[in-house]
């Protein structure tokens, strides 16, 4: 029988003192990694995720609209690749009542 592994969940607070801890430099990552038992890969992994956060908001405001409509443009272009997807199957079933 297999067990399912399970998966801890760290709060934001408990990451951001995690990452912070590594930044510090007063001990390497490897060794905050040991102590809290991630990876390295997760530490560097959540440390990206903090950067790019704080560059994003320390950006201008007319960076930050522009983030906003790309996202929104996004958005649209999701919704509306949904639209042809669904239009592409039930026109493949009409199809095959045709046949």
């Amino acid at each position: 029988m297999s067990e399912k592994k399970q998966y801890r969940n760290w709060t934001v607070q408990q990451k951001l003192e995690i990452v912070i801890a590594g930044l510090r430099g007063d001990r390497s990552v490897a060794e905050v990694c040991r102590e809290h038992q991630i990876s390295d890969t997760l530490f560097y992994s959540w440390r990206e995720k903090l950067l790019e956060g704080g560059a994003e908001r320390l950006a201008g405001k007319e960076e930050r609209t522009e983030l906003a409509e790309l996202r929104k443009r996004v958005s649209e272009l999701e919704r509306a690749l949904g639209r042809k997807t669904y239009e592409l199957e039930i026109a493949g079933k009409a199809l095959r009542g045709w046949e």
